[in-house]
């Protein structure tokens, strides 16, 4: 049996800064070498519509998927991070990574060439930005997480969402297979949103939560709404 204990307002305990903390992986430090970067997709989301979440999808299959193949060696850490908010930054597919700088370049030179991106903003169905290479960086593994976390959350974080963004990617790239082309690229990656959003409705529970916990001991968990 798993327990849910539901909080209504946050908990407040000690936060460590990051530096002070040694961090046992050499992967966790700081290296002044690697940053943080990432590819952004302003998704186009009309007044009264439901978000095209099929978009993302054909984006982590036909454009993330394909680079990664390529690319995955130069990345230390990388994810893909969707949201769909009524606000200034509305929908958006994001690729986050961590890698050198010329790495980071080379990838953003992969995407800019990429005849399918061309094409969506041709159409106006998306936008693309890229974060700057050499102003700003985040250096620490720990950046880009959420800062309310504690430091063991923050620093081990990309981790868990790089192995998350896997297995959707995988999950895309298989249920591809089993789906027909000759209709277009917009229906087929409707067809798999489809069927990736009834695998997360079926199977989420057992296969990613009920697991999950059991990890972490099957111990109560503070949800907070």
């Amino acid at each position: 049996m798993i327990f849910l204990l539901v909080m209504a307002s946050a908990c407040t305990s000690k936060r460590v800064p990051l530096n002070d903390v040694s961090l046992p992986a050499p992967e966790m430090a700081k290296n002044t070498d690697k940053a943080w970067y990432a590819a952004r997709f302003s998704l186009n989301w009309e007044a009264g519509e439901e978000p095209k979440w099929y978009l993302g999808t054909l984006l982590g299959g036909e454009v993330i998927n394909p680079l990664l193949a390529q690319a995955a060696q130069q990345l230390t850490y990388w994810r893909v991070h969707r949201r769909a908010v009524r606000d200034q930054t509305g929908h958006v597919f994001s690729f986050i990574f961590y890698s050198s700088e010329a790495s980071a370049a080379d990838i953003y030179q992969q995407l800019q060439s990429n005849k399918l991106l061309v094409l969506l903003q041709q159409q106006e169905l998306l936008k693309v930005s890229y974060d700057p290479l050499t102003t700003d960086l985040h250096r620490v593994i720990a950046d880009t997480s959420d800062p309310v976390w504690p430091v063991e959350v923050r620093a081990s974080w990309p981790l868990f969402m790089m192995g998350a963004s896997q297995m959707w990617l995988a999950q895309i790239e298989m249920i591809k297979q089993e789906t027909p082309e000759e209709q277009g690229v917009a229906l087929r990656y409707k067809r798999i949103q489809e069927q990736v959003t009834e695998l997360w409705q079926q199977q989420g529970q057992h296969a990613l939560m009920h697991h999950l916990s059991a990890l972490y001991a099957y111990q109560p968990v503070a949800i907070r709404f």
